[in-house]
């Protein structure tokens, strides 16, 4: 996936894909429950598995072992800046 991908899958999502997606950003790697449980109590997500399943499809977060992190290649393009103004 290149940047232009990467971009237009990121103008494509809902706001509370984005709202998950900035939460991974910030914390890079969270274990599976801690995840879940701050999606739903702190940030309001209403079905926050379902959210993390779609960003995972996109390709935009990894399944690790017990953890969820961001995919390399969103980690990359974050890195060199290339995607800023997509996130908002």
């Amino acid at each position: 996936m290149d940047t232009d991908d990467l971009k237009r899958v990121l103008k494509s999502l809902d706001q509370e894909s984005l709202k998950v997606l900035k939460y991974f950003i910030k914390h890079r790697s969270v274990g599976e429950l801690i995840a879940i449980r701050e999606l739903r109590g702190i940030y309001r997500i209403n079905d926050p598995a379902k959210c993390i399943g779609k960003l995972i499809d996109l390709g935009l977060l990894e399944r690790g072992m017990g953890c969820y992190n961001v995919s390399k290649k969103l980690l990359e393009a974050l890195k060199s800046r290339k995607i800023e103004e997509s996130l908002g």
